[in-house]
């Protein structure tokens, strides 16, 4: 397959998944109050045990969001800068196209400086081109990799390493809607083995002598 068709095919895909993601949006916001009440009454535990299941999948989910916006805006505030340093016109505006393609799991940020890293070549401006480059790979393309799970650990009280992996994993097997899927997985497998251990170890300690 020709490298033009790989390209098409993987734009296809992300358009695909946004799009599921997208759908599956509108349903949850529509009727996910009901989906939770309906998801807590086929959970196997104690009205508080599931309370605290749900309360954690919460705190990773909202984690998780504000981890991907904070991470899209420094990089989209990076990338403007970078721009404006070297001359490119309306910084601001592409640093808000910077911010919006970093949620792309394909292309990012680089959609928007690689182009004017070009265009810099071709007006012979040949330092400019190679330093923009250098900003845009080494810490716009990267920050995220490592930022994005700081931000979701330190506010969905799970660890960093394991956000990471996570993310990492949610996107290999669910495309872009595994951004969002695998903290939750994680966190949610996570907590169930926490709440496992806790009654395992409330069952083996010995009951009180009777009076």
């Amino acid at each position: 397959m020709s490298f033009s068709g790989k390209v098409f095919i993987g734009a296809l895909g992300t358009i695909t998944s946004f799009s599921i993601m997208l759908f599956m949006l509108f349903f949850i916001l529509r009727d996910g109050s009901v989906m939770l009440g309906y998801s807590k009454a086929l959970v196997p535990l104690s009205d508080e045990r599931t309370d605290q299941l749900f309360n954690r999948i919460a705190d990773v989910i909202y984690a998780v969001v504000f981890g991907t916006i904070v991470t899209a805006l420094i990089q989209g505030a990076l990338t403007g800068l970078a721009l404006a340093v070297v001359g490119i016109p309306a910084p601001v505006v592409f640093g808000v196209l910077a911010a919006i393609f970093s949620l792309l799991p394909i292309g990012g940020t680089a959609i928007v400086w690689l182009p004017a890293c070009l265009y810099l070549l071709a007006s012979n401006q040949w330092g400019a081109a190679i330093g923009l480059g250098l900003w845009g790979m080494l810490l716009v393309g990267t920050i995220d990799n490592f930022l994005r799970p700081l931000l979701v650990s330190s506010r969905g009280h799970v660890g960093t390493l394991l956000v990471f992996i996570g993310v990492l994993g949610g996107i290999t097997a669910f495309g872009m809607v595994g951004l969002l899927l695998g903290p939750v997985i994680l966190a949610l497998s996570i907590a169930l083995l926490r709440f496992t251990r806790e009654q395992r170890e409330a069952e083996s300690q010995p009951l009180p002598p009777s009076s």
